[in-house]
């Protein structure tokens, strides 16, 4: 295996890890239950404006194809600029944006303020990971990593019970508030811990590979998100995806040339990083769709509440947040690449229990295939990004913590796109209004989904096979 130059963090003290992972981690919990309590306001919010349910949904997407779109972007200007700076201008854009959003009086407002909190995120997120994975040396880089997957995951299983709690309070703006409250408040922390921009490189930054990559990439997540509700021949979708290939096909064409390009494709070359790589996105291309159709077996089949369904679903994170830090200590003292596989494989028999749920499945057994899929999840990521961070050089890291996150988001769309696809196809016409017709359908599709797993198990084990000489120890 090539090991990457200059990848020992900077010796740092025990009390300054500690700070510097307490605030990542406070962060990294705020902008995850962001996603989920403004979720749920999204009714409310379409009942005060008046919008229809396409329109309102932008205040959901504006989000997600924004941080993945701009993350490439701020995950290289992190090298020239310096990540900490760009984390605490991110943090304070995120909190700013989250102001504007409580003090909105219009739609077009409201939007204008969720795509100031997505750039704050976009700047944000990346460099995370990338600081921690600087800051921690590699003996105890795992452990860093999967407490802040942990925060992750009970931030995802919270968002929908605070928005819930703050929405019956005071309305959808009381969570905007609360947004902007604790977002000034991790703000003044990252200030004080963080200080100075941290490392940077003087080095091209390259315009036009970002300018090509903000074209092709969104326009590709917009078509596949509209894709299976418009039509997949319908004019818009049509170009989308064409303004999508011509975007990307372009940014392809400008990096294989740029003297120092946004994505170095040399990179590629790592077996570790690839097959890290390919297994996130199989993982999220398996789990994404769990989202979408969980809560509507869970009520539409089962005949669960919905506040029933909300607890259940909750056990997902939940077996996330407990095994992220236990799988983060054994990368650090065990074979990182077989700890990851375990997870890999818990998550693909958690997908293929999934397949076999129908009209008549106990809760018990809901609850885990729940508990396998998250508890997968928890144990495969802090692992995973270990093995991708021990992959690159120290000046790479923000841009590979960018690909995890961009990567996944791809894939998990499309997981979602192909999932509803295979199940309209086992649904048919009554798949939406029966719910046999929809248990049959959700298990012909998940049954159809689970060679991918398989596909990702292979990866792991043909590429990682002997890489553990170059995790725990960086050059």
């Amino acid at each position: 295996m090539m090991t990457p130059p200059d990848s020992t963090p900077s010796p740092l003290s025990h009390t300054e890890e500690r700070a510097i992972l307490t605030v990542t981690c406070l962060a990294a919990f705020l902008f995850f239950n962001s996603f989920g309590s403004i979720g749920v306001a999204l009714p409310a919010m379409q009942k005060q404006f008046g919008n229809s349910l396409s329109e309102i949904q932008w205040i959901t997407l504006m989000g997600v194809v924004t941080i993945s779109s701009l993350s490439f972007c701020f995950g290289r200007a992190g090298g020239r600029f310096g990540q900490r700076r760009l984390y605490k201008i991110g943090v304070a854009c995120y909190a700013a944006g989250a102001g504007f959003g409580a003090v909105s009086s219009s739609f077009m407002q409201l939007l204008g303020s969720r795509l100031v909190m997505a750039v704050g995120l976009a700047m944000a997120l990346p460099m995370s990971t990338a600081i921690l994975a600087a800051s921690f040396v590699p003996e105890r880089r795992g452990q860093a990593l999967g407490l802040f997957a942990s925060a992750v995951a009970v931030g995802r299983m919270t968002g929908p019970a605070v928005g819930g709690f703050l929405l019956q309070l005071g309305g959808w703006t009381w969570i905007f508030w609360m947004n902007f409250i604790v977002g000034s408040s991790v703000t003044l922390a990252v200030l004080k811990i963080f200080r100075g921009p941290g490392e940077m490189q003087r080095e091209v930054f390259d315009t036009w590979g970002a300018l090509a990559l903000l074209i092709g990439y969104p326009a590709l997540l917009i078509a596949l998100t509209f894709g299976s509700a418009r039509g997949w021949r319908s004019a818009p979708v049509i170009a989308a995806f064409v303004l999508a290939g011509l975007g990307l096909a372009s940014f392809v064409y400008i990096e294989l040339r740029a003297k120092k390009p946004l994505i170095d494709l040399t990179l590629f070359k790592q077996r570790s990083l690839v097959a890290a790589l390919l297994t996130i996105a199989c993982i999220n291309l398996l789990s994404y769709p769990i989202a979408l159709a969980a809560p509507l077996y869970l009520q539409n089949v089962l005949g669960v509440s919905a506040m029933g369904a909300g607890f259940l679903l909750a056990v997902l994170p939940l077996s996330t947040a407990l095994a992220s830090p236990i799988s983060g200590r054994l990368a650090d003292r065990f074979d990182a690449a077989q700890i990851s596989g375990i997870g890999l494989a818990l998550v693909v028999i958690g997908i293929a229990g999934y397949a076999r749920l129908g009209t008549g499945s106990p809760l018990a057994l809901v609850v885990l295939v729940f508990a396998l899929l998250g508890g997968g999840i928890g144990v495969f990521t802090p692992a995973n990004q270990k093995i991708a961070f021990a992959s690159v050089s120290r000046e790479d890291y923000g841009v590979l913590a960018a690909m995890l996150s961009s990567f996944g988001t791809a894939a998990g769309t499309i997981g979602t796109t192909v999932a509803v696809a295979l199940m309209e196809l086992g649904g048919g016409k009554r798949l939406w209004t029966n719910g046999a017709a929809f248990a049959d359908a959700q298990q012909f599709a998940f049954a159809c989904l689970v060679p991918v797993g398989l596909i990702a198990i292979g990866i792991a084990l043909a590429s990682r096979r002997g890489s553990q000489a170059g995790l725990n120890t960086d050059p």
